[in-house]
């Protein structure tokens, strides 16, 4: 007995073929070959599903919610002292909880690493707002409690200074900035200890179109 293959069954079921042809596959399936009719079966399920695709409405609430998070793009490249970090965490790979899709304010949590230290970074927009809120703090995991100073830190989209702070004494620091294409995020010093070079760091050349922060000091807790 002569069988049809996948391609032809395809067009079969989508109805693409010329009228005698068609005429035979249907014989030869009235003629009770289980492998072919087993094969056209599971086409027609195939081509059911795609076509559902197709007229398928994202429903108003995701659509709203993926035009809010857009501005929080993460930087496509995030230096610390000269090394290029990854990417060990991020809060949008997670699935959504419940109740947050109505939220006014939309966060989004990233954690890098390069080494022996890390880079925990918090953006946050408000709801029809386009300025972006990012908070960080850099430590060094081998020495939790040790200081981290005046790293200067610098986002930049080509060439253009984005925003730009410095850390404090816990290695926190805050910008607010415009969302723009291309975002790179340095971060660079030399009063850090171990974790940047004894030698100054140059900044990355551009034009500067923000002004430097320094997140506000809070008192360090005695040790016991």
């Amino acid at each position: 007995m002569r069988h049809f293959d996948i391609v032809q069954w395809d067009d079969y079921v989508r109805d693409l073929l010329e009228p005698a042809d068609r005429t035979a596959m249907k014989e030869h399936l009235a003629s009770g070959c289980q492998e072919c009719a087993g094969a056209a079966r599971r086409l027609r399920k195939l081509v059911a599903v795609a076509d559902s695709e197709a007229t398928y409405k994202a429903p108003g609430y995701a659509v709203d919610y993926v035009k809010a998070i857009h501005p929080l793009q993460a930087p496509e490249r995030v230096h610390v002292a000269h090394n290029q970090t990854s990417l060990t965490y991020d809060s949008f790979r997670e699935p959504l909880p419940a109740g947050i899709r109505g939220q006014g304010q939309i966060i989004r949590h990233t954690r890098y690493e390069a080494g022996d230290h890390s880079l925990d970074l918090r953006q946050e927009i408000a709801r029809g707002r386009s300025r972006v809120m990012l908070v960080g703090q850099i430590t060094n995991q081998k020495e939790p409690g040790g200081q981290m100073p005046d790293v200067a830190v610098i986002l930049m989209s080509g060439k253009e200074i984005v925003a730009r702070a410095v850390s404090n004494e816990f290695g926190e620091f805050l910008v607010a900035y415009e969302p723009k294409a291309h975002m790179k995020l340095y971060l660079q010093g030399n009063r850090a200890g171990r974790f940047l070079s004894r030698s100054r760091a140059k900044s990355p050349k551009g034009k500067d179109s923000s002004k430097a922060q320094r997140p506000p000091q809070r008192k360090r807790r005695a040790r016991s």
